[in-house]
C-alpha cells in the first residue's frame, strides 16, 4: 500500500545534490518529495514508464501539498524560524 511497508523505497532524481549546495551555501534546507509513480527495473518488461501517471498524481496532490506548504510555513512563522 505504500510507504511504511517493508521493501518500499523512493528515490529523488536530483533532491540530493541540490540539498548539498544549498547547505554549502549555507542555507537552511527543508524537503519532500511527491511519489508519483512506480518505476520500471526489469530488464525486457513489457511495462512502460508512464509520464500520464506522473502527471495525474501531481495534479491529485497538488492542493494537498499547497495545504502542507502553507500551514508549515505558517508554524515556521509563530516559532521565528522564518
Amino acid at each position: 500500500n505504500g510507504a511504511g511497508e517493508e521493501g518500499k523505497e523512493g528515490r529523488g532524481m536530483s533532491t540530493v545534490p541540490e540539498v548539498l549546495v544549498a547547505r554549502h551555501c549555507g542555507l537552511r534546507v527543508f524537503g519532500f518529495s511527491l511519489i508519483t509513480n512506480k518505476s520500471v527495473l526489469e530488464y525486457g518488461t513489457r511495462e512502460k514508464a508512464n509520464h500520464a501517471e506522473v502527471l495525474e498524481a501531481g495534479r491529485q496532490a497538488a492542493l494537498k501539498l499547497e495545504r502542507l506548504v502553507s500551514m508549515l510555513l505558517e508554524r515556521m512563522k509563530g516559532n521565528n524560524l522564518v
